[in-house]
């Protein structure tokens, strides 16, 4: 597993992309929603 990575040629599925892009986008809405709820 270390070679793996220290070859630096990660392929990632684009499931993993998608999912990983959809629960960052799902966590900065919570982000701002908590910050906007802070600030009112």
């Amino acid at each position: 597993m270390e070679e793996y990575i220290l070859t630096g040629e990660t392929h990632l599925s684009p499931a993993v992309v998608v999912t990983t892009m959809l629960l960052l986008a799902a966590f900065g809405l919570g982000f701002a929603y908590q910050l906007v709820l802070f600030v009112l």
